[in-house]
């Protein structure tokens, strides 16, 4: 019984034959020309009957009802299959949720669009598990100090990257990569006109010219707001913020040890949070949020642990603030976890979770001042239930 993985890719590009509302800042951000490709890239990992699939969307977030039909779709092509559909986040795609089309009324979201979106992970994640050779793993974390900031509060930055590479067991040749890192797709701001996945295009592109392998991006905990320290929101700092954390993640895995992985584990727990957000509750009764409340008021989501050998991941649906992801990842670490990371917008996009005793909902949300955040949350149990979710997941 050997551990093993496969990748596969799809270009998501969407067609500029149509207007192509950009989410993540203001309403009527249309596109008017691509940087670079999007892609969906995905990671199946194997051992013994286990089947697990990372795949990184190059899109702000998806919602869990659209991530649990690819999975139900995918398992009926390869049955026994685990898969997280986790997005990067970047600010300069289309809009996947509704709430930055034309105006205030309209949604953003384009259908066919994501029925495409879905095919192709379908695809890409059917050809992943289809097609696996034997791996070992180097999993190393890194500091990357001066690369990003938290604008909401500046004494709590988590500035980690995880680096993870799989090579082959009797070459060591580099079959793939996959880094996390908790900051904002952003460094290009609401100006910009053009698709891009932002600094994660750099960085893979960077890893990728060295290695002669596939690379995957993940976010963090980037909540809070874990955003690029940059000055002019140039591509330029977009390509040097890629290159500075390529070069970071190299530098560590040159001197990380390899070897074989003889744990695939996973676990994942279902929760709900009650929705208070009353700008959610608007935009679900005017049709620009899918309403996916309970009778009781609540939405239901998932966090996971992920065991990959020496790497543990917890993955979490949404925009967890560093404060919590830091706390998380000390307890996966004294938990016994060689490397523990968060993955951030993993199998659903609930927006912010906040910890409990910081939460303030503003007087007025469409002024929020310092608390922005609480207006793209479910509401204040949105950090207590997924921290408690995530106690009750095996850490043993």
């Amino acid at each position: 019984m050997s551990f093993s993985l496969g990748f596969a890719q799809q270009i998501i590009t969407p067609s500029l034959d149509r207007p192509v509302y950009l989410a993540g800042f203001g309403q009527n951000r249309v596109a008017q020309g691509i940087h670079d490709d999007l892609y969906i890239r995905a990671l199946a990992l194997t051992l013994g009957e286990t089947r697990l699939v990372l795949a990184a969307l190059d899109l702000l977030g998806l919602s869990r009802a659209h991530c649990l039909e690819v999975e139900q779709r995918v398992n009926q092509v390869v049955p026994g299959s685990r898969v997280i559909l986790a997005c990067t986040h970047t600010h300069h795609a289309p809009d996947p949720i509704g709430l930055w089309g034309p105006d205030q009324t309209t949604s953003g979201v384009d259908t066919a669009y994501i029925a495409a979106v879905k095919d192709k992970a379908v695809s890409a994640i059917s050809a992943a598990l289809r097609e696996t050779q034997p791996a070992h793993l180097r999993a190393v974390s890194v500091r990357a100090p001066g690369v990003a900031k938290n604008a909401r509060d500046p004494q709590i930055v988590d500035d980690e990257l995880t680096c993870l590479q799989l090579c082959a067991p009797d070459t060591g040749k580099i079959l793939t990569t996959m880094l996390i890192f908790p900051c904002h797709p952003e460094a290009l701001w609401e100006m910009n006109p053009l698709i891009t996945s932002d600094y994660p295009y750099s960085l893979r592109r960077e890893i990728e010219a060295v290695t002669g392998a596939p690379c995957l991006f993940f976010s963090g905990a980037l909540g809070g707001m874990m955003t690029p320290d940059v000055k002019d929101h140039s591509f330029e700092e977009a390509e040097a913020m890629g290159k500075t954390l390529a070069q970071a993640a190299l530098k560590a895995l040159a001197g990380a040890q390899v070897g074989a992985v003889e744990k695939l584990e996973h676990a994942c727990r279902e929760y709900a949070i009650p929705m208070t957000n009353p700008l959610f509750a608007m935009a679900m009764e005017a049709g620009l949020l899918a309403d996916a409340l309970t009778g009781a008021g609540e939405i239901v989501t998932e966090a996971n642990l992920l065991k990959i050998g020496p790497a543990w991941l917890a993955t979490v649906p949404g925009e967890l603030l560093p404060k919590l992801g830091l706390e998380t990842k000390a307890r996966l670490r004294a938990a016994g976890a060689g490397v523990p990371a968060v993955i951030g917008l993993a199998n659903d996009e609930l927006g912010y979770i906040l910890p409990q005793e910081e939460f303030v909902y503003p007087e007025n949300p469409f002024e929020p001042g310092d608390h922005y955040e609480e207006t793209m949350s479910i509401g204040p149990e949105a950090g207590p239930r997924l921290m408690e979710a995530m106690r009750r997941l095996d850490y043993e």
